[in-house]
């Protein structure tokens, strides 16, 4: 039975590195088609808008999600705290910036009911409101026992 485990462990660690190949891989494959993309954008006219926005969506995503394990790779297990930690603020700035643009949008009606998802999105807002307002409370609530015991 133990030897079973250990072959068990050796195949998990075994999938795992063949998991990061394929993975490494697939990135240089999708580096390659996205400089290609780059110089067909550049030489000819794009008349798809919603796919160009699609596109440069997904891409501000990926770069985020790459940018993100890239520093937690290189970040040192005794930081990894403060590098989660930066990675969150940075987040919650872009998403501020996100919700000025969609307000924007939706002062000057680029967005409507038809743009689609917006019943989703105000649940989504909805449910962060809530978690936020109980993290201000218990922020305000710890910040009032502070000042009441230094007194």
């Amino acid at each position: 039975m133990l030897c079973s485990g250990a072959a068990q462990a050796s195949k998990y660690v075994q999938d795992m590195a063949d998991l990061g190949f394929q993975i490494g891989s697939r990135l240089r494959r999708l580096t390659t088609e996205l400089r290609t993309l780059e110089r067909e954008l550049k030489a000819e006219k794009l008349t798809d808008s919603a796919a160009l926005h699609d596109f440069r969506q997904a891409v501000d995503e990926i770069r985020m999600t790459a940018w993100t394990v890239g520093e937690l790779l290189n970040t040192q297990p005794e930081r990894q705290a403060t590098v989660a930690s930066f990675l969150a603020a940075e987040r919650i700035r872009r998403f501020a910036q996100m919700i000025r643009e969609f307000s924007i949008d939706l002062e000057h009606q680029d967005l409507t009911w038809e743009s689609g998802g917006v019943q989703t999105l105000f649940d989504s807002v909805t449910a962060l409101q809530s978690r936020l307002e109980k993290l201000i409370q218990q922020h305000r609530a710890a910040f009032r026992n502070l000042k009441d015991e230094q007194g």
